[in-house]
């Protein structure tokens, strides 16, 4: 993100799991952690949430909004809206939306939320393979018209995207090797 001229990235940090602000040097190579953090100390209270990882930011013309990739306990993985004028100070707005846990688990990790044409897209990975919701974007709320497995190979997850300068929308994710320990060895002429 760029902070007002600041490279400008927000984490997870663990134990517990917090949401916290780092700036970067103009070139990207050296990181300083935000002396304020963590920016969010816990997730909003009276939620029995699974889960509270993994920001989303982005910009709109009002502030900062970001989601925390969370789920609420027995009901379905979500993703929690914030606001901030200032990527320090956060205000909890509400679950962005909320699952069924049945179709699509009951913690939403590594979500990734974007327009595209005129819907918005949110990306999550469930525990398994990461899906898809394309709906409508109003008043800070979405509203999913329809969802979809975005691969099913079992060896991609967490995808995550960017906008490149072309206006290109790229995506990528963590992949693991499928293949058995001895497949890669005889792969590799090491068997």
């Amino acid at each position: 993100m760029d902070d007002n001229g600041t490279p400008a990235l927000l984490y997870t940090g663990v134990f517990p799991e917090t949401q916290c602000l780092a700036y970067g040097s103009a070139d990207l190579r050296t990181w300083e952690k935000y002396t304020g953090n963590p920016v969010v100390a816990a997730p909003p209270t009276g939620l029995a949430t699974t889960g509270f990882r993994d920001p989303c930011v982005w910009r709109e013309t009002d502030g900062w909004y970001m989601l925390v990739g969370s789920g609420i306990k027995d009901v379905g993985g979500t993703a929690l809206l914030y606001r901030s004028p200032d990527l320090r100070a956060w205000e909890y707005l509400h679950p962005l939306c909320i699952g069924d846990k049945a179709e699509n688990g009951e913690m939403w990790e590594c979500p990734d939320f974007f327009a595209l044409g005129d819907k918005h897209v949110l990306l999550f990975s469930p525990y398994g393979a990461p899906r898809y919701l394309v709906g409508d974007y109003v008043d800070h709320r979405f509203i999913p018209e329809y969802s979809g497995t975005l691969d099913f190979g079992g060896y991609f997850y967490a995808p995550k995207s960017f906008l490149d300068n072309e206006g290109r929308r790229i995506l990528w994710g963590w992949s693991w090797e499928g293949r058995s320990d001895a497949a890669q060895h005889a792969a590799a002429g090491r068997e």
